[in-house]
């Protein structure tokens, strides 16, 4: 059966998040259009949906590639998140509506389940839907935007993390922590519990990083 474009473009998704794809693989279209059985169109179309979402990139006189940070570019991209994420939490009327965190609440139990049983996939697409949700209540449509990208862009850098059973049990840990902090006034609290919710995954890919190719950046 052959997939529709939006469907193409979250299987891909979850298939470079995941590692089907390796960071800095070529990715042709037409591999694309063989795996996953769709027209050229569909191929085009998901491409350029992942490329504006930071997970595809297109170099020079080599075509489509999967992303492949350094430990710098994480570094760059999680002192953005840290920004944007607490700025929104600081612009977010506090509490929020009962309606909002009884929905975060639902999600977060779904995630710590699907984390319980080990369905990476799912913990992905839940807690994405978890931080969009949260962020909504900032306001500040183009803000939680942004935020949604560039969350997006880092979920190869998260990933390195989720066979980690502490770090994944701190992971949910911090969702309720959340959950408690936008139902409560204080917008210092509820920035340092998104502050605190960033930080060790990107210094896990350093780590990871640094065991593939030692202190050598790999040439773009």
């Amino acid at each position: 059966m052959k997939r529709l474009p939006t469907l193409l473009h979250k299987e891909l998704e979850n298939d470079i998040i995941f590692g089907v794809y390796a960071p800095g693989m070529r990715i042709t279209e037409e591999s694309v259009m063989a795996q996953y059985d769709v027209k050229r169109h569909a191929a085009r179309s998901a491409f350029a949906t992942l490329e504006s979402q930071g997970l595809l990139v297109h170099r020079a006189n080599r075509g489509v590639e999967v992303v492949d940070y350094t430990p710098d570019d994480v570094d760059s991209l999680y002192d953005l998140r840290i920004v944007l994420e607490t700025a929104a939490a600081r612009r977010t009327p506090l509490p929020v509506a009962s309606e909002i965190t009884q929905q975060l609440e639902d999600l977060a139990k779904q995630h710590a389940a699907a984390v319980k049983q080990g369905d990476f996939r799912e913990v992905y697409w839940l807690n994405q839907a978890f931080h969009e949700l949260q962020y909504s209540s900032c306001e500040n449509p183009r803000l939680a935007a942004l935020i949604a990208k560039h969350a997006r862009m880092a979920q190869p850098i998260r990933v390195v993390k989720y066979d980690d059973k502490q770090h994944m049990k701190d992971i949910v840990a911090q969702h309720l922590a959340i959950i408690e902090a936008m139902r409560g006034d204080c917008q210092d609290t509820y920035a340092q519990a998104v502050r605190e919710h960033l930080p060790a995954s990107a210094e896990a890919y350093r780590a990871l990083y640094e065991r593939r190719f030692g202190n050598h950046r790999v040439a773009r």
